[in-house]
């Protein structure tokens, strides 16, 4: 069943996806599902293996942008993923605090200019932070609380040497981590705390 499918291109859809455990299952379900759409399962219509693999990769690049910002946990194996036939569900909607969520990545120090689909994945953060928020802030005020401190987040990395900049991370990690709730003093280049927690991190992880 594999070897009918080009192992590239199902190594190239694997990729793309967050939370992968078993190259060999993996491998199979992803086979087995093209096999699936090739014989009309999405709609009745029979796709040819250029279009079967062009609609997996289409829904696993949008699985990839709606569960990425999830703990790990939470996001189901490829394997179980399709499995299940989860691509056949529809892409979910645009998030309902759209508008406000691209003011507030607007204001993020790195970003020069929102790309709606590129940024799916930190809107949807935004999105469901502001709704959370909004229990406690209530309407209109949680967007305005996340986007007045993204925006003294930025004034702060504006003082910041060139050469620290590297230290600035991602808009994703630094809203899904809900780092606008920090003390601003972690913002602040100053020789007492400088940037060493950052740089301990990122060694950490190079290691």
């Amino acid at each position: 069943m594999i070897y009918e499918w080009p192992i590239v291109a199902l190594e190239a859809i694997r990729k793309l996806y967050p939370r992968k455990v078993s190259k060999k299952a993996e491998m199979i379900a992803l086979a087995k599902a093209l096999q699936r759409i090739s014989d009309g399962e999405v709609d009745g219509s029979h796709r040819t293996i250029e279009e079967s693999i062009s609609y997996m990769r289409e829904r696993i690049a949008e699985a990839a942008d709606i569960l990425s910002p999830r703990e790990e946990k939470y996001i189901p194996h490829l394997a179980t993923y399709l499995n299940q036939r989860r691509y056949l569900t529809p892409t979910l909607p645009p998030p309902a605090n759209l508008e406000d969520a691209i003011s507030i990545l607007a204001c993020y120090p790195t970003v020069t200019e929102v790309d709606i689909k590129a940024h799916m994945p930190v809107l949807r953060v935004l999105d469901e932070h502001c709704r959370y928020l909004q229990a406690t802030h209530g309407g209109n005020a949680a967007a305005s609380y996340i986007r007045t401190r993204t925006i003294r987040y930025a004034e702060c990395v504006r003082r910041w040497p060139e050469s620290e900049m590297q230290f600035v991370p991602s808009p994703l990690k630094w809203f899904t981590e809900r780092r606008y709730e920090q003390d601003e003093k972690w913002w602040v280049r100053t020789t007492a705390n400088g940037f060493q927690g950052e740089r301990d991190q990122i060694s950490r992880l190079l290691q």
